[in-house]
């Protein structure tokens, strides 16, 4: 966990993250899901439908400097497994988890950074990945949601970008 705190600093500290989304990522390092979703509802209005409902974190996407030593520090750490291929290329692996994983690849030339976070939903395939990305895009225009193929895990998911930038992935809960 410290390194990815150290990363979100550096993150903070190069100018690629705000103050306001360092605070947003460190409480939801530190809190409980539980804790996170329950907020203060006593006045609050019932929150609106969702566009698609998220049910977790499946994936989050890292460079790093060594696909090696990375795999070393996790497994150790969290003990996880060596996955499939990252990319199409085969240039990174996951770090395979019981639930989830982590991608690291060292191809991109900022090392220490999350490239990506994926958020697991019940289902999706190349047509419905088609019709989320134009729902998205009908609402909230500027994500620039896009349906892809994921041709290293034959999984269908949808890509596009937050507020702030951070590349954000649609994918299957049972898909990888």
């Amino acid at each position: 966990m410290a390194s990815m705190i150290d990363s979100l600093f550096d993150q903070y500290e190069r100018g690629s993250m705000t103050r306001r989304h360092l605070v947003q990522a460190l409480a939801a390092l530190a809190l409980p899901t539980s804790i996170l979703a329950q907020g203060d509802t006593r006045d609050a209005a019932p929150a609106p439908e969702p566009i698609v409902r998220g049910l977790g974190v499946n994936h989050v996407g890292l460079t790093v400097s060594d696909i090696e030593r990375s795999f070393v520090f996790y497994q150790k750490l969290f003990g996880v497994k060596k996955g499939w291929p990252a990319t199409n290329a085969g240039t990174g692996i996951h770090l395979d988890f019981p639930s989830g994983y982590i991608s690291v690849d060292s191809v991109a030339p900022t090392k220490g950074v999350i490239t990506h976070f994926s958020i697991a939903i019940d289902q999706i395939d190349q047509g419905s990945a088609k019709l989320l990305a134009d729902k998205i895009n009908s609402e909230l225009p500027d994500a620039k949601a896009r349906a892809a193929f994921q041709a290293n895990d034959g999984v269908s998911t949808v890509n596009l970008l937050d507020p702030d930038g951070f590349h954000v992935q649609i994918s299957p809960k049972d898909g990888r």
